[in-house]
């Protein structure tokens, strides 16, 4: 390909032609296949896909009552993490629900509940629903059965979505109808990253190679509709390439897992596969790492998942903390409250400690501590007990020193160091109180898990010098003042129930 006056052109580069007439075999065909991208007048970097809107399906046109049938074919065959996420996207899909069929079939044990849970609250919402628990090894069939129960249901679509893909944009199956394409995916990819559902071109054994244009098109440099070689995850299939046996494609061929042999089938029956990238319709789960035997293990994804960990754990105020017109409230001198994690945050990381149930004894001897002792001793759990050490160091890179930097003028230190990282608890039973103290620490983060006055009495934190308490906590809010010389505190009492709280001490 060549880019002649402001569009592209094929050349042949050995005698600087420009062909008429292209034939080829085998592997060939979806290199030309590739081209048909860009030429005649498909695509140029100035007036972009020139085509993209031809030939689509107004469903302005219709009434609701005469939208095409779909049939939302959900198969859940990996435990993913922000599972609920994913159910709630499926439910907010723009399209009118009595035109849906609903089928979801789980090959996990670990995600059943959840689905039946789904499924009694709103499965009446749509013309049908269906739900069928089979097991891993039934994988295959339970992708071929979709197909006749489309067929059976007289669908005019199957719209095909794996437990990984979140379809963050609810306009995503209309769009994807009024493309009308015999098959088409939606493009979707792992936050941050290049891995998406579609490849741009095939090694000559048949697996992923990277196209000229692949980065380009992850990365919205290019948009448009492109014709690819292997989608997967998430796409819309016409139910006439269903109902003709010669179109129909399979997902079952030797030595080839189930998403190969779908592509590969469609290809040898010569059925084009698109990916469209002219919006942004959601995003790929990385569920490789996803350890099911923790208590909570969304909150253990904030390395490979960052995003969904974001939206579900961070304070939906979060980033009016950097609002410049916007002063931080100051309960105390020197001493700043911030929202920073959701109250949904807090009861996971309170029921993650109580499952540890590993608490301290709240007396000097501490065989947690490289000395063996703690001059200011509490009932808390360290966080490298429940495997969150390095975790809550990213969270305090990430999500307290940008705060930090507002709130303290002038000292940086980029990363946080922090060895005391814990989750304190407070009540009558225990230890109900903390005496005066000093931090070891250049400034501390207290960030409250639970409510005054629903959860506990009494409690709080009392700054000596200042004569200046704050009792009212906030669920995700978070305390922060300096640690050393300045801020002399104590932990008020607990008169009544229990009061969490996670510390870390920043820069000892």
């Amino acid at each position: 390909l060549k880019l002649v006056n402001k569009s592209y052109v094929l050349e042949n580069i050995n005698f600087n032609t420009q062909p008429a007439v292209v034939h080829g075999n085998g592997l060939s065909k979806i290199t030309f296949n590739s081209y048909t991208n860009y030429i005649p007048n498909k695509w140029s970097p100035e007036s972009g896909c020139s085509t993209c809107f031809d030939n689509n399906l107004d469903l302005s046109t219709l009434k609701e009552e005469n939208y095409p049938k779909v049939l939302l074919s959900i198969i859940v065959d990996k435990p993913t993490p922000f599972f609920d996420e994913f159910l709630n996207k499926i439910e907010n899909i723009d399209y009118p629900k009595n035109r849906l069929f609903l089928s979801i079939t789980t090959l996990v044990e670990y995600h059943k509940e959840h689905v039946d849970k789904f499924i009694s609250r709103i499965g009446d919402q749509y013309n049908a629903s269906f739900v069928f628990h089979k097991t891993v090894e039934e994988s295959i069939h339970a992708r071929h059965f979709s197909f006749s129960l489309c067929t059976s249901k007289q669908c005019d679509y199957l719209f095909y979505i794996e437990n990984e893909a979140h379809l963050d944009n609810p306009q995503t199956l209309k769009t994807l109808i009024q493309r009308n394409k015999k098959i088409i995916a939606p493009m979707l990819t792992r936050p941050f990253k290049a891995w998406s559902n579609f490849w741009g071109a095939l090694s000559k054994d048949g697996f992923y190679a990277r196209s000229f244009d692949y980065m380009d098109i992850v990365n919205y440099n290019k948009t448009g509709i492109w014709n690819v070689p292997y989608i997967s995850t998430c796409y819309l299939m016409k139910g006439t390439i269903l109902e003709n046996k010669f179109t129909r494609p399979s997902y079952k061929e030797d030595n080839l897992d189930y998403d190969m042999a779908f592509s590969k089938s469609l290809r040898e029956k010569g059925v084009f596969m698109y990916i469209d990238n002219q919006y942004s319709y959601g995003h790929l789960i990385d569920s490789e790492t996803f350890d099911i035997t923790l208590k909570n293990p969304e909150v253990y994804q904030l390395f490979e998942n960052r995003y969904d960990w974001e939206q579900r754990y961070i304070h939906p105020d979060y980033m009016e903390n950097f609002n410049p017109d916007k002063k931080p409230a100051e309960p105390c001198p020197d001493v700043f409250w911030f929202p920073i994690v959701t109250e949904q945050f807090c009861r996971e990381f309170i029921e993650i400690m109580e499952n540890f149930g590993q608490w301290s004894d709240g007396t000097n001897n501490d065989t947690r501590l490289r000395t063996g002792y703690e001059a200011v001793p509490t009932r808390d759990i360290h966080m490298n007990q429940v495997g969150l050490e390095k975790h809550w160091l990213e969270f305090l890179r990430s999500y307290v020193l940008p705060i930090q930097k507002k709130a303290f003028i002038g000292y940086i230190h980029d990363p946080p160091r922090s060895i005391m990282n814990f989750v304190v608890k407070y009540n009558p039973l225990g230890q109900a109180s903390l005496r005066p103290h000093h931090d070891s620490s250049t400034y501390t983060i207290n960030i409250a898990l639970n409510s005054p006055g629903k959860d506990y009495h009494g409690g709080g934190c009392h700054f000596l010098r200042y004569k200046c308490k704050v009792t009212d906590m906030k669920v995700g809010w978070m305390l922060m003042h300096p640690g050393r010389l300045t801020h002399y505190h104590e932990g008020l009492e607990v008169t009544n129930g229990t009061r969490y709280i996670m510390i870390s001490f920043v820069d000892p």
